[in-house]
């Protein structure tokens, strides 16, 4: 895959997590032989599930 469309991917996700399937994701991380890879698809799933996470506490309805 061409360096600039990976990385405009990746700036959509970092742009809004939302929008991302937060399963495929994991999917790819869990399934990833490369270390390399593995590790930047578990580092952006952490950073989507905190970024919605810290929506969801932001809201004025929530209530722990």
């Amino acid at each position: 895959m061409d360096e600039k469309k990976v990385l405009k991917l990746i700036d959509e996700m970092l742009a809004d997590p939302w929008q991302v399937d937060i399963q495929e994701l994991f999917k790819a991380f869990v399934n990833e032989p490369d270390e390399i890879k593995k590790s930047l698809y578990n580092s952006l799933y952490t950073y989507v599930l905190q970024k919605r996470q810290e929506d969801i506490i932001k809201r004025p309805d929530f209530v722990i």
